[in-house]
């Protein structure tokens, strides 16, 4: 409904924005032609068959890094390494994972190895499959652990790779960097996955509505879910977790109020099309 006369004078105030030549802002977000295009492209857009869901991250990405400021990102990780002995430990051992079926074939059935084992065999996709090069500095790592793990994030917490699976993850990785970080790295390392979720939510508000009470669901149960991390989920260490039973894992990594494996998998097609 069309808001006009006093209601849009409350809204609006007495004054108004300074004409131009060119559009102008004071954020630099909305200045950039390629950051708000793709924003608005990733919120308004349907998700059709004829392009991958992920088509245009590369476009996403490359937004980003116009807008990112390195030196400050670089100087902040760095502050969080003096800060945190636990992170600057993690960050020296430079551990790197090296999945393959061979190397979880013996983990028993029910485990955490065997659900590795069983998405390796067959879903034809690897755990390893950005970022594969040596990285070159502490971010670089950062990165590079925060992919390796994705996959098994999303098997035993029971938030699956679904439309909505991804956002609630999404938002218990980005709570647990908050719980740990300062607001100002963690922001850093969040603002990518927080575009996607933000976007994600108005194209089901847009394109999907019987999609988007289960994305609601989806923020609600990935914030409980990261409230209980003491540290981010890329610090995991999933090696020291194969031969654990699933529920076990859960419970101990706070994962218990996840749903049960799949629960979203139908948004895969309500959210298409």
């Amino acid at each position: 409904m069309e808001i006009r006369g006093e209601e849009a004078a409350y809204l609006m105030g007495s004054e108004r924005p300074a004409a131009g030549s060119v559009l102008t802002s004071t954020s630099r977000y909305l200045n950039n032609p390629r950051f708000r295009d793709v924003y608005a492209q990733m919120g308004l857009k349907r998700d059709g068959y004829d392009l991958p869901s992920a088509y245009l991250i590369p476009e996403v990405n490359r937004a980003m890094a116009e807008e990112m400021d390195v030196e400050s990102l670089h100087a902040l990780l760095a502050a969080e390494r003096k800060r945190l002995p636990e992170f600057a430990q993690w960050l020296d051992a430079r551990f790197t994972s090296h999945w393959s079926e061979d190397s979880v074939a013996s983990c028993a059935p029910g485990t955490v190895g065997a659900l590795i084992h069983n998405f390796l065999s067959t879903s034809g996709m690897e755990i390893d499959f950005m970022f594969r090069g040596e990285p070159a500095d502490d971010f670089g790592y950062l990165i590079k652990r925060r992919v390796q793990n994705h996959d098994i994030e999303h098997m035993v917490s029971g938030l699956d790779p679904s439309p909505v699976g991804e956002i609630a993850l999404i938002v218990a990785n980005t709570v647990a960097l908050f719980n740990y970080f300062t607001p100002e790295f963690a922001n850093m390392l969040s603002f990518q996955p927080m575009f996607l979720a933000s976007t994600s939510l108005m194209r089901a508000a847009c394109h999907y509505p019987a999609v988007t009470p289960a994305m609601l669901e989806g923020f609600a149960l990935g914030h409980t879910v990261g409230r209980r991390q003491p540290r981010p989920l890329f610090m995991i260490r999933w090696e020291d977790w194969i031969d654990t039973p699933v529920a076990e894992a859960r419970a101990a990594l706070g994962f218990e109020d996840g749903p049960a494996a799949e629960h979203w998998a139908w948004t895969q097609e309500a959210a298409r099309g």
